[in-house]
């Protein structure tokens, strides 16, 4: 699923940078080591072209980025956030460019993550957009977004509800505080 925070990892990997090459996984390959996709590969395909800061995208990419994907596309080095991505058998998908010296670092965007976002699209409900004279529990909805399970530890924001000061730091291509 893309989100905001691949918008801003695309945006630090560009300025690492004179030309970004954006791989994307296939259906198979997000299935096999993640579970079953929110969007199809052709979306994400067309979601990651319209990134600003994205040159080029490689469709069906590899799930473990391998030196010969980079001399293909004639990449120096590979680009990912500082989360850690492993397949389905626990091994880091970027070992092999890790040893070569041919990968970088960018920040991970906090209080965004596609699990977050698939965990609010589950509690919202049908009639959360309705006008205010429908019934909408918003206590529980505000419990909800205030509970610590969906309060991030280190920041102490709660990541049910992304806070327009973020997304507003975030297009202002400044990190948070």
């Amino acid at each position: 699923m893309v989100h905001y925070g691949h918008a801003n990892a695309c945006r630090q990997a560009k300025q690492m940078g004179n030309y970004l090459i954006v791989g994307v996984h296939s259906d198979e390959e997000i299935t096999k080591h993640k579970g079953p996709p929110v969007f199809t590969e052709q979306e994400r395909y067309k979601m990651v072209r319209a990134i600003k800061w994205v040159d080029q995208v490689v469709e069906n990419a590899p799930y473990v980025t391998t030196l010969e994907t980079l001399e293909e596309y004639n990449c120096a080095f590979c680009v990912h956030g500082d989360d850690i991505t492993v397949t389905a058998d626990g091994i880091d998908t970027y070992h092999i460019v890790k040893a070569a010296g041919r990968y970088r670092e960018c920040k991970r965007t906090q209080g965004i993550s596609t699990t977050d976002l698939v965990g609010r699209m589950l509690l919202v409900t049908k009639s959360h957009h309705e006008p205010d004279d429908i019934s909408i529990d918003r206590e529980n909805t505000r419990r909800m977004s205030l509970c610590k399970e969906s309060v991030n530890p280190w920041t102490g924001a709660s990541q049910f509800l992304p806070t327009t000061n973020k997304i507003i730091q975030f297009s202002n291509g400044r990190e948070p505080k």
